[in-house]
């Protein structure tokens, strides 16, 4: 820890989506490790992510506001001018909801990707870069899931982020820019995006309706999506040993090694808020995966970082932190796509 602090003390530091759910924790973080950072964010979220910049201020951290679409290429440059790193987390973040508008997740995600990249090309100073990437590039083969592995993104989503991982490449390639993709693995906890399964299954609980589990059903046996859900506490370390070791082009996996179930899931969050609702078992949407396991084995040997949090441990900061801001109207299940 010691180390991460000589590395940001003082560096000029830009998150973009500094906003969002795991952005906005990792500004946080940065900051308290003596960074001056700039949060670069055009509140696509609105209410949500003012809480979570207000959030910060009222830890009495201090950070420079600069509402921006990353779309923006000149307003991005003039953000980025006198930084040496850049944090690329602006993104549209659903896997569900990219299968209902390919066309905007191609455009920001893949552009907005390539304006980041082009800032610092056209920076008078180096720049690093870490990407934000997806467990979604994987697709539907069998987990774990190694960094060298042929991706094979089932959706817009996962596709997006393929194609602007390998723009990282290139730019890193022909134009010598240091990038590190971390591909981050089902990050939950306080702040958690409204539109992820634990805040919807919270949020039904809640209001006293059965959450929805995915899955697949063969015969009368139904077995339910599971994935390496990450405690944002631990995701953020991770990320930040990332960039300090970032030198060329690299990939990471930042994720638990573990495999829950969401039903496990929300049988968690329906025991943690002392419910005695149902839960309704649903056929998995085409673009859905059935396994999402992280091998976060290189992550561990370049950066001596693994994910430690217990699920049921992340679900009970989830749920502390929903109960203390009150009802999140955007974490509704979306019968159709």
């Amino acid at each position: 820890m010691k180390s991460l602090k000589r590395f940001y003390q003082g560096r000029p530091v830009l998150v973009t989506g500094g906003a969002g759910f795991v952005g906005s924790h990792l500004a946080e973080a940065l900051i308290r490790w003596g960074a001056k950072v700039s949060i670069f964010d055009n509140l696509s979220r609105g209410k949500e992510s003012l809480r979570n910049l207000e959030e910060i201020k009222q830890s009495g951290l201090k950070f420079k506001w600069i509402q921006g679409d990353v779309l923006d290429l000149k307003r991005l440059k003039s953000a980025a001018r006198s930084v040496d790193m850049i944090f690329h987390f602006a993104a549209l973040p659903s896997h569900r909801l990219a299968m209902s508008d390919p066309r905007g997740y191609a455009l920001v995600d893949i552009m907005g990707t390539v304006n980041v990249l082009e800032t610092a090309r056209l920076s008078t100073r180096p720049v690093k870069i870490l990407f934000a990437s997806s467990n979604k590039v994987y697709g539907k083969q069998p987990p774990p899931f190694k960094e060298d592995a042929k991706l094979f993104p089932e959706g817009p989503y996962g596709q997006a982020k393929m194609d602007a991982e390998e723009w990282c490449h290139q730019y890193s390639r022909y134009y010598g820019l240091s990038v590190v993709v971390t591909r981050l693995h089902h990050i939950i906890g306080p702040r958690s995006q409204p539109d992820l399964a634990l805040s919807i299954f919270v949020e039904r609980i809640l209001s006293n309706q059965e959450p929805i589990v995915h899955g697949q059903f063969k015969g009368k046996r139904f077995i339910p999506c599971a994935a390496a859900f990450t405690n944002v506490y631990d995701a953020v370390p991770g990320i930040l040993r990332s960039m300090v070791k970032a030198d060329g082009f690299d990939i990471l996996n930042i994720g638990a090694a573990k495999e829950t179930s969401v039903l496990e899931l929300a049988q968690l969050a329906r025991k943690i808020l002392n419910s005695e609702v149902g839960i309704q078992k649903r056929q998995m949407f085409p673009h859905e995966s059935l396994h999402h396991a992280a091998d976060p084995s290189k992550a561990k040997k370049v950066l001596g970082w693994q994910a430690e949090t217990p699920v049921e441990t992340s679900v009970k900061q989830y749920i502390d932190w929903r109960l203390e801001v009150g009802r999140r109207k955007a974490a509704n299940y979306k019968e159709k796509l």
